[in-house]
C-alpha cells in the first residue's frame, strides 16, 4: 500500500526547501512524492532534482508550460504510483510524523477516505483545526447521515466540512472508477464538489484528530486574489455555479439545507466586499446587487432555502433583506458597520 503526496509548485523557490524538508523528514518508506514543477520559471524545477536525487521516494514530473492548479492536480492523480493520494501547497508544510500515522491507520483500517487534522497560521498565531466530527470510522449510513451533510454545508450545532483536498487523502481507486474530476470553472471551490463527489461513493471513512498538515493562511492565495480584486458579477456567477452543482448532488433535505446554508456566506461576503468599494455610492451598489440576484430564481431558491434557525444574526438579516428586496436598507446598515468596525 502506497501514499502519493501530490504537490504542484509554481513559483514557490523561497518556501519550497521547508515543504520537501518536512517530507524527507518523514520516515515511512509506503509515501511517495509526487512533484508537479508547473512550469515555474525559477529555480524550483532544480530544486525539486535536488530532493529527488537525495530521496529515492521523491519522484518529479517537470511540465513545459504552467497548466494551472487543477489540471495538474488531475495530472498528479493520473500519473502517480499511489493506491491513495494526498496533496500539498507548495508554501505549507506537512507536520512531523503526520503521514507516518496516516500510512499506519489507512493500512489497518482499509479506508476509503481519511480525514485529519491540521493547524492553521495566521501571522504569528498557530490554530489547531481538528474535522468537524467526533474522532472515529463512519461506515455506509453514517457516512450519509453524518459526514456528507456538512461536506455540503453547514446545521445548527453542526460546523461544515471545508473542502481543503490537503486535509484529507483519497483512495485513489474510487476517483479513477467514478471518473471524479475537479471542475476547473469552480476555482476556488473547485474541492468542494470534489469532496462530495468521493464521500458518496466512500464505504468507509476514517476520521482522526491527528494533526498531519500546516497550513498558512496566503495573500497571494487564488480566495484571497478574488476578494482583493472583487469583480461582483464574476463572484456570483462562482457562486451561482457552486450552488447549482451542490443542489443537484443533493439526495436529502438535511444536504439541501445546509448547501443553501453554506451559500448564503458567500452572499454575505459578496455584499461586504462591494460595500467596501468606498467608490461607488450605496445606490449603485444597491443596484448591482439586484441586477445580480433578480436574473433568475437561483437566488431566491439559496435564500428560502437556508434555514433562518441554522443562521448567525448577521446572517439571517442579510437574508432577510435579500429576500424582501431591502437592498439600500441593507447596504446603508452594512457600510454603517464597516465604519464602526463592526
Amino acid at each position: 500500500m502506497k501514499i502519493s503526496i501530490i504537490t504542484t509548485i509554481y513559483k514557490a523557490e523561497k518556501d519550497l526547501p521547508r515543504l520537501l524538508d518536512s517530507m524527507m523528514a518523514l520516515q515511512s518508506q509506503d509515501l511517495e512524492f509526487f512533484l508537479i514543477d508547473n512550469g515555474s520559471p525559477d529555480r524550483c524545477g532544480e530544486i525539486c532534482t535536488e530532493y529527488a536525487a537525495r530521496d529515492k521516494r521523491f519522484y518529479v514530473r517537470s511540465l513545459k508550460d504552467n497548466i494551472g492548479y487543477i489540471k495538474a492536480r488531475m495530472l498528479g492523480i493520473q500519473e502517480c504510483h499511489g493506491d491513495y493520494v494526498g496533496f500539498c501547497d507548495s508554501d505549507d508544510y506537512l507536520e512531523p510524523h503526520g503521514y507516518d500515522h496516516v500510512v499506519e491507520q489507512i493500512a489497518e483500517k482499509k479506508c476509503d477516505l481519511y480525514i485529519g487534522a491540521h493547524n492553521f497560521h495566521f501571522g504569528e498565531d498557530v490554530y489547531l483545526i481538528p474535522p468537524p466530527f467526533q474522532q472515529g470510522e463512519y461506515a455506509d449510513e453514517l457516512i450519509h447521515e453524518i459526514i456528507l451533510p456538512q461536506a455540503f454545508g453547514y446545521l445548527k450545532g453542526r460546523e461544515r466540512l471545508h473542502g481543503f483536498m490537503w486535509k484529507h487523502v483519497y483512495k485513489r481507486k474510487i476517483i479513477q472508477d467514478f471518473g471524479i474530476n475537479l471542475i476547473e470553472d469552480l476555482k476556488p471551490w473547485e474541492d468542494q464538489i470534489f469532496n462530495i463527489d468521493v464521500l458518496q461513493h466512500c464505504q468507509k471513512v476514517v476520521v482522526d484528530h491527528q494533526v498531519i498538515y500546516n497550513y498558512f493562511a496566503n495573500s497571494g492565495s487564488v480566495t484571497s486574489s478574488m476578494i482583493k480584486n472583487f469583480d461582483a458579477e464574476d463572484f456570483w456567477h462562482k457562486t451561482r455555479l457552486l450552488y447549482v452543482n451542490k443542489r443537484e448532488r443533493t439526495t436529502t433535505d438535511l444536504e439541501r439545507l445546509a448547501c443553501a446554508n453554506a451559500t448564503m456566506v458567500n452572499l454575505d461576503l459578496m455584499v461586504v466586499c462591494l460595500c467596501k468599494k468606498t467608490t461607488l455610492p450605496s445606490s449603485s451598489v444597491s443596484k448591482t446587487i439586484r441586477s445580480l440576484l433578480n436574473k433568475d430564481n437561483v437566488a431566491d431558491q439559496i435564500l428560502t432555502g437556508a434555514s433562518r434557525e441554522d443562521l448567525s444574526d448577521r446572517l439571517r438579516f442579510v437574508n432577510y433583506c435579500l429576500r424582501f428586496r431591502l437592498y439600500r436598507f441593507l447596504v446603508w446598515v452594512v457600510r454603517y458597520k464597516l465604519r464602526k468596525g463592526k
